[in-house]
């Protein structure tokens, strides 16, 4: 099914909108300018879920629990990609610094937890609802959305502080493999 978003107040609102409407245990949000990667429902659930594994199984193996997922940072420069859609000739332009760009938008991902939303943020539908949803702001709500996740899961105790040992602690995964595509046009 196709929903309108009519209200305004930009993606914050938009995206809660879609949030309320989903039927889903999971909710993917994905940029209009952003392409996954095959299979990328499996790899989701995959790192959600954590192949059917309980909280003592995790923290018996170290496993930190997924709260949310994001997939690595990646820019099409495809020659579909690079295309210039508005220009008449559909020239393919390469800007310089492009690597440099996926390079610190992975480490920032990797050593801080701090996805973009063009890594398509992926989280169960009740933890979103915990949290409260995105903020109602206009710009920056992905950036917003993850703060809470990280506050969450700053929250929970380590497996050596709980009685019996089973408590799992939260992260946000980084999915594994291929990236998320993102258009170059605004990089």
């Amino acid at each position: 099914s196709i929903f309108s978003f009519a209200s305004g107040g930009g993606r914050g609102p938009c995206l809660n909108f879609g949030a309320s409407v989903a039927t889903g245990r999971i909710l993917t949000f994905c940029h209009s300018d952003t392409a996954l990667p095959h299979h990328w429902d499996r790899r989701i659930v995959t790192s959600l879920e954590h192949a059917g594994m309980h909280d003592a199984e995790l923290s018996r193996l170290s496993i930190s629990r997924a709260n949310s997922c994001a997939f690595s940072f990646g820019i099409d420069t495809s020659r579909e990609g690079l295309s210039m859609p508005f220009e008449s000739l559909k020239s393919t332009y390469y800007p310089p610094g492009i690597r440099a760009v996926e390079t610190t938008a992975n480490l920032r991902t990797h050593l801080f937890s701090l996805p973009y939303g063009d890594q398509v943020l992926s989280l169960h539908t009740c933890v979103f609802e915990f949290l409260g949803g995105f903020p109602d702001q206009c710009l920056m709500e992905d950036y917003e959305l993850v703060a809470l996740l990280r506050r969450r899961a700053a929250l929970f105790v380590s497996p050596s502080d709980a009685p019996g040992g089973s408590a799992a602690k939260e992260k946000l995964a980084i999915i594994a493999g291929a990236p998320s595509l993102c258009s170059p046009r605004r990089w």
